[in-house]
């Protein structure tokens, strides 16, 4: 019962993250369109440096706020990472800051992209998408920018499946990965041991496959 009540819990924080993420995404619209007709008086009039500095503090903010809904809808270090650099480069491009407050944010940024560079795994900066196993693999790689190895042209993500990983009892488990260059095909949900979603899972650090 109190595992029950735990993952039920796990469920609504996740619905209400989702619907925060919603809320500070309107936001983000209304303060584009302000953002927008700040521009234009800044056309019609001559700008002095207070008012540049206050425009692109708004722009950082925005920026910010996008990175900050990022974070929020799909929990990655490399979100985490992009909302603490644009924050400290915020701080020393919009405030006055010193010389050496200047040497500090560039050492944090620093610090940040080495973190980023080195301790990151492969696939911890990736891009996941659900599919239905019914979906043409060709239409993917098209959408997700990927190269799935396919037989024919009409082949299916469920098709490719069974053949790489299906067993002897035909039951699909959870978790069950196939993996090809710059990816992976790995079992989302299952229905009586039936396919029912596959997560197309595509690293960032991987050269994106574009069709011609």
């Amino acid at each position: 019962m109190r595992q029950y009540l735990k993952n039920e819990v796990f469920k609504v924080s996740k619905w209400v993250e989702l619907f925060i993420s919603a809320i500070i995404m309107i936001a983000i619209i209304g303060g584009t369109i302000y953002l927008v007709k700040d521009v234009v008086q800044l056309m019609m009039n001559y700008p002095t440096s207070r008012d540049i500095y206050k425009f692109v503090g708004v722009a950082f903010n925005l920026v910010i706020c996008i990175e900050f809904v990022k974070m929020l809808c799909k929990h990655t270090p490399d979100t985490l990472v992009e909302v603490m650099m644009f924050a400290i480069a915020r701080q020393m491009i919009v405030e006055h800051t010193s010389p050496q407050q200047n040497i500090i944010v560039v050492l944090a940024i620093a610090i940040l992209f080495a973190i980023k560079k080195f301790f990151f795994g492969k696939f911890d900066d990736i891009d996941k998408t659900v599919f239905l196993p019914t979906q043409r693999i060709s239409s993917i790689n098209e959408l997700v920018h990927v190269e799935i190895p396919k037989e024919t042209q009409h082949q299916t993500l469920g098709e490719l499946l069974e053949k790489r990983i299906g067993t002897e009892s035909g039951n699909f488990q959870v978790g069950q990965c196939y993996f090809f260059e710059g990816g992976a095909l790995r079992v989302a949900k299952v229905k009586n041991g039936k396919i029912t979603q596959i997560e197309v899972i595509r690293s960032k650090n991987a050269p994106v496959v574009l069709k011609r």
